[in-house]
């Protein structure tokens, strides 16, 4: 007797690279765990800076230049993510499993046609 397996549902419209996105689709941005952990680290430091800058009284081209030597010395640096692999076609910072701020790895792998199955539109 042959066993029945699954397979990746490639038509579904929340198929994206072999997970599952239903959940974000549903909510864009709800699940902040989803959001790659780099990119948030890099919003609160650049919320950091800027209440910094605002203490200091910096105008905004003097807090902009600082800002943006500060972002050139963190690109440089080890992004501190266990999973993260160069090569990505985003910005900073540009990992292969980063798409659009979330990380891919982060959402379950999709397990085959579901009840959330909904079929991808051809455009």
């Amino acid at each position: 007797m042959s066993k029945v397996v699954r397979l990746p549902a490639f038509t579904c419209a929340h198929f994206l690279a072999g997970r599952c996105f239903y959940e974000e689709h549903l909510n864009p941005g709800y699940d902040q765990w989803l959001q790659c952990s780099v990119v948030l680290k890099l919003h609160a430091m650049y919320d950091s800076f800027l209440d910094q800058a605002d203490a200091f009284g910096l105008g905004e081209s003097q807090a902009r230049g600082m800002w943006e030597r500060r972002f050139l010395e963190l690109c440089r640096h080890d992004t501190g993510c266990q999973d993260y692999e160069p090569g990505g076609n985003e910005g900073f910072p540009n990992c292969v499993h980063g798409m659009d701020g979330l990380c891919v790895l982060r959402f379950p792998e999709c397990a085959g046609r579901c009840r959330n199955y909904s079929l991808k539109h051809r455009g």
